[in-house]
């Protein structure tokens, strides 16, 4: 189990994962904040070319391809922050949809234009490696969404899931694919490592003995965004991000994140003990969604 507090001294040494960083000052650090320097979040908007148009939906579905899912008040004059979300391996990309809803993200949901795209292949994976068919058509679907829809294109954030975790991280390390995303900020849940192309806000979630990875998984893939985003090797708790009862069985859950010194954008990681997923720990935790949602508003 992570380590469930921190007493007092000087910040730990981040390398070898949270635990040992939950050994730091004790304080809580806001991601916006000290030496983890985010970008405010009150900057002035810029509005896509669908804005001002006709279009007004409540939901897209194109069956095997996407679905994006509009705000109530979503009126193709405001511009929405965009959420791209990527579905695990084995999954329908309904998936953050249905998680959505079912815990009840309000603010995800009242709060985001969600484009949830569809793998290509045939077994709902995401290819690994090069995957230039998928990551053709993700990005398509993106530059449809700007040109049809009304959204701020200062506020286009991603998440993936396992598979997909996995998928937007290699994204990610494609310097032209980096930049043609142009998000504001990530939460990869259960991911594999990459180098990731140029600094970018994260906050990367996984379980801490989570079955469906290998034992350096997680620190690996955190070191790539430590080393993109200029990070010291140093980090303190971040204790913002509360625990929660786990959805599988209502156990307490410690969240066990950290923050990362002296970031050139704000670089968290929790590893956390919740058996979801079928106890594997390779799940969205309980505390996901909230967490990700205080991270992106945070920015």
């Amino acid at each position: 189990m992570p380590g469930s507090g921190a007493s007092g001294g000087a910040s730990s040494n981040g390398g070898s994962g949270p635990s040992a960083g939950r050994g730091g000052t004790g304080g809580s650090a806001t991601a916006g904040s000290g030496n983890n320097a985010g970008s405010g979040s009150t900057g002035t908007p810029n509005p896509s070319a669908g804005c001002g148009t006709a279009n007004k939906p409540a939901r897209v579905s194109e069956a095997m391809t996407q679905i994006i899912d509009f705000p109530s008040s979503y009126d193709g004059l405001k511009p929405f922050p965009l959420l791209i979300a990527l579905h695990a391996c084995g999954n329908d990309n309904n998936q953050w949809e249905k998680m959505m809803s079912d815990r009840k993200a309000t603010e995800l949901e009242d709060g985001y234009v969600r484009l949830m795209p569809n793998t290509t292949n045939s077994d709902k994976c995401w290819q690994q490696g090069s995957d230039s068919a998928n990551s053709t058509r993700v990005l398509q679907q993106l530059d449809n969404v700007l040109a049809k829809y009304c959204i701020d294109k200062n506020r286009v954030f991603a998440v993936g899931h396992s598979s997909g975790a996995q998928f937007l991280v290699r994204m990610l390390a494609n310097k032209t694919t980096f930049q043609h995303l142009n998000l504001k900020a990530v939460a990869p849940v259960a991911g594999d490592p990459a180098a990731v192309a140029a600094p970018i806000p994260v906050l990367y979630i996984d379980g801490q003995k989570d079955t469906q990875r290998g034992a350096t998984s997680a620190k690996d893939t955190v070191a790539k965004f430590r080393t993109a985003n200029m990070c010291a090797d140093t980090s303190m708790p971040y204790t913002q991000i509360m625990g929660c009862k786990s959805n599988q069985n209502q156990a307490q859950v410690d969240p066990g994140c950290i923050i990362y010194d002296k970031c050139t954008v704000p670089t968290i990681w929790c590893s956390h003990n919740d058996p979801d997923y079928g106890s594997t720990e390779h799940g969205v935790p309980c505390f996901g969604l909230p967490a990700i949602t205080d991270f992106f508003k945070s920015l």
